[in-house]
């Protein structure tokens, strides 16, 4: 028996992937630009993308996947993302001496690193994305044609891989 992977499957989570890292851009960017008082974009790539957020609404998703509890969505997602966020800025910040988020002004912080407030608006975004997010994703790619799901995964991907070789090639 040959074992083949669900290619419609596949290519719906690469299109989840995708609106997820928009949505963690779009929040990223209206969040910064309303702190500074000016636009900022938040992306590294050209494309309107953060791929860091979904790369983790991907694997929250897995945490997620037999949790019903809101109340325990919210927490563990607060958590979850609190600790990642920690983790990435020791990185970021000390190994690649980058600072990209710094939260010293926001109540409640850790070293700037992380702070209360960011970690409760992760926590609600987790919650969006369990309960609404990708029941909506869901539903929308059951109604939709594996056919056209993975033409247009396969063109976003390919747009995305070439965004990102552009940006590494520092163009």
């Amino acid at each position: 028996m040959k074992l083949r992977p669900d290619t419609k499957k596949l290519s719906a989570l690469v299109l989840e992937f995708t609106v997820y890292s928009f949505i963690g851009w779009a929040y990223e960017t209206i969040l910064t630009s309303a702190v500074w008082g000016r636009f900022a974009d938040r992306g590294w790539l050209h494309l309107p993308i953060c791929p860091i957020y979904g790369f983790c609404a991907m694997a929250l998703l897995l945490i997620f996947r037999r949790m019903k509890n809101p109340a325990l969505i919210f927490a563990v997602g607060a958590a979850v993302t609190t600790a990642a966020e920690l983790a990435a800025s020791y990185v970021v910040w000390d190994f690649a001496d980058s600072r990209l988020w710094d939260y010293d002004n926001w109540a409640f912080n850790f070293q700037g690193r992380i702070a209360l407030g960011s970690s409760l608006i992760f926590g609600l975004l987790c919650l969006l994305l369990a309960k609404v997010l990708h029941p909506a994703a869901e539903y929308f790619s059951n109604k939709v044609s594996g056919r056209a799901i993975k033409i247009t995964a396969a063109i976003t991907l390919a747009v995305i891989l070439a965004d990102t070789a552009a940006v590494l090639a520092g163009l």
